[in-house]
């Protein structure tokens, strides 16, 4: 695709309304259980109760450069 397609398809996105763009937001197709799962993790992290990353990550790490 040349760069003068590309900068066409760019205007196009700028000029459209925002009304008649699709609903692209996938939490629609997401089952209620996952939903729920979602929402508590969220609630857990938000008390506090969540595993700082590098915490996770040194754990992995110890655990696959032992085997």
């Amino acid at each position: 695709m040349d760069i003068t397609s590309k900068y066409n398809i760019v205007e196009k996105i700028i000029q459209a309304n925002d009304d008649n763009l699709p609903d692209l937001d996938f939490w629609n197709d997401v089952p209620e259980e996952l939903k729920q799962a979602i929402d508590q993790a969220k609630d857990e992290l938000d008390r506090g109760e969540g595993i700082p990353h590098s915490q996770v990550m040194t754990e992995i790490k110890d655990r696959f450069r032992n085997k």
